[in-house]
């Protein structure tokens, strides 16, 4: 079994043995150079990605790690702090919050896709998933990392994969089917670009489980190293030779004739940079392990305030004597003694309150900046969630709807961008990239999040055919309307209904009520809609004469 879903490419069943011809010493070192390589930032950025990963993971493992001791500070204590630590994962929450509000708006995938990216999209993975929640998972991974890998490959078996053609019914036969994974930055190694930009190789560490056998394997975790190239694929695996050495073997390699490499960088934000890229929580990650250490040293104050310390004069206080173990219990395990010739009394002493409200209040700053940071201050209250809702202006509340509406849209052009070169891998994998034109995304993701709905769009509708908008703006407006209210609309007809709002809005004459049957039209001067009847004009005439008289 494999941990990582690349191991779902075919292995070869000839692997190496004892029988196998001996591995030279140069071979060993050309190898061992291969899989202990490392891009240029790879050592300086390691143990942030595993620090990004893990603090939005949690887990009670986390604060280990992360909970640090303060000055004076026994180890006892220390160690009882760090069992009783809470916390409230917001790295988590700002993550899945721009997940939320990404996907709640339609994503338009076309169908008119070649017939092996519609299957892919109905099962992206191994597992099954489709496209929709693995394009989550692709936001979500990238929003915390940075950077992540996404290997499109097939389990295309070793005799086929060699050239032989496949037909239809074949394939079908042997399930054939193409999908993705995803690789975190501290598995891609290290990685090369050719003088167009694009990958010319890439290393990439993986995980196999040794647990075939429920009786006789060992189930030890073995490391893999997988390199792709433009035209195939080799894996590496650390082993122990007869006299127990370790050496790196070839286990497996094929061939892909693609043309590139099977791997797209899926930056969060869209960047040029060549081996890092900044994630959402960089900072935000920081600042949410501040507050959880001050969180702890709250708690800290609490349980010190709760449980005072007693201090008391040391004279006739002897270690040894039964009054002398008894005030230890009354100053639960701990008190303070000092000199008393002076006539004081026993008391209890425990830390200044103002310390818990100072603490307090640098809590709710760091949480504010947090959600500042990447304008979600509305989802968070004044204060925290059991107190009063935000009362800024409203002035402020929109500068913060267009700082997350402007992050959600750079969000949304990387992803699109990510999902059309994954559907051209697919393409490319089953031989149909030819089927899909040059200057068209068969993915597209919306350009503005804003909060309007369908009902607003017709209000605005409305309201612009009032004040006598030009033709061109209501035009622009009916198409909001036409997607809001039809999101999963086919190409065909969205391209037939764009047609026929050309012609939209109609003549003012020819938007007037139609006239009933003897009638002349509405618009006419003379219509019994508008003319009156003779008597009642000859009876207005006599009035007005009357009143002259």
């Amino acid at each position: 079994m494999n941990l990582k879903p690349g191991e779902s490419t075919v292995i070869d069943p000839k692997t190496v043995s004892a029988a196998a011809p001996a591995i030279t010493s140069e071979d060993q070192k050309r190898l061992r150079a291969l899989v202990e390589r490392r891009h240029p930032f790879y050592a300086d950025y390691c143990h942030h990605w595993q620090f990004l990963e893990e603090t939005y993971s949690g887990g009670r493992e986390w604060f280990e790690d992360n909970i640090f001791k303060y000055v004076k500070e026994g180890e006892k204590e220390f160690q009882d702090r760090v069992a009783r630590c809470y916390r409230f994962n917001h790295s988590r929450e700002v993550v899945d919050l721009l997940n939320k509000y990404l996907f709640k708006q339609e994503i338009h995938r076309s169908d008119s896709a070649p017939k092996s990216v519609l299957d892919f999209w109905k099962r992206a993975t191994r597992n099954g998933l489709d496209i929709k929640d693995f394009s989550r998972q692709i936001s979500k991974k990238s929003s915390t990392l940075g950077r992540i890998g996404i290997v499109v490959d097939n389990n295309m078996p070793t005799q086929v994969a060699a050239g032989a053609a496949v037909s239809v019914a074949e394939a079908r036969n042997l399930a054939i089917h193409t999908y993705a994974y995803i690789v975190g930055p501290t598995h891609m190694l290290d990685y090369s670009f050719d003088e167009t930009g694009s990958l010319n190789w890439i290393l990439i560490q993986e995980t196999r489980r040794d647990d075939d056998d429920p009786f006789g394997s060992s189930g030890e975790l073995v490391p893999r190293f997988r390199l792709w190239t433009k035209t195939e694929w080799r894996l590496f695996e650390e082993r122990r030779n007869r006299n127990g050495r370790k050496q790196i073997v070839e286990v497996a390699n094929g061939s892909h004739n693609l043309g590139v490499v099977p791997v797209i960088l899926a930056d969060n934000i869209i960047s040029d940079d060549e081996y890092v890229s900044p994630s959402l929580i960089d900072d935000i990650a920081y600042l949410d392990r501040a507050v959880a250490n001050y969180l702890s040293n709250l708690d800290a104050v609490i349980q010190d305030q709760t449980f005072s310390q007693l201090a008391m004069p040391a004279q006739n206080v002897l270690p040894g004597e039964d009054d002398y173990n008894k005030l230890l219990e009354m100053g639960t395990k701990r008190m303070f003694l000092y000199d008393g010739e002076g006539g004081a009394e026993p008391k209890y002493i425990s830390p200044d309150p103002k310390q818990a409200q100072l603490i307090l209040q640098v809590i709710e700053k760091i949480i504010n900046e947090i959600y500042h940071t990447v304008g979600l201050a509305g989802e968070r209250t004044k204060q925290d969630n059991s107190k009063g809702i935000d009362n800024s202006s409203g002035v402020a509340k929109a500068y913060d709807f267009e700082r997350v509406n402007a992050l959600l849209t750079a969000k949304a052009d990387s992803l699109e961008m990510v999902e059309n070169k994954i559907a051209y891998l697919v393409a490319l994998w089953n031989g149909e990239e030819k089927k899909i034109e040059s200057d068209k995304d068969l993915v597209t993701y919306p350009d503005t999040f804003d909060v309007r709905g369908l009902y607003d769009e017709f209000d605005i509708a409305a309201r612009l055919s009032l004040i006598q908008a030009p033709e061109g703006v209501r035009r622009e407006q009916m198409k909001a309307v036409v997607e809001k209210l039809f999101p999963q609309l086919a190409d065909d007809l969205r391209k037939k209904i764009e047609a026929e709002l050309k012609a939209w809005p109609p003549a003012p004459e020819l938007m007037a009520a139609p006239a009933g049957p003897g009638q002349p039209p509405a618009g006419n001067k003379d219509t019994p809609a508008t003319k009156k009847p003779s008597d009642e004009r000859n009876a207005e005439k006599d009035q007005s004469k009357s009143k002259k008289q």
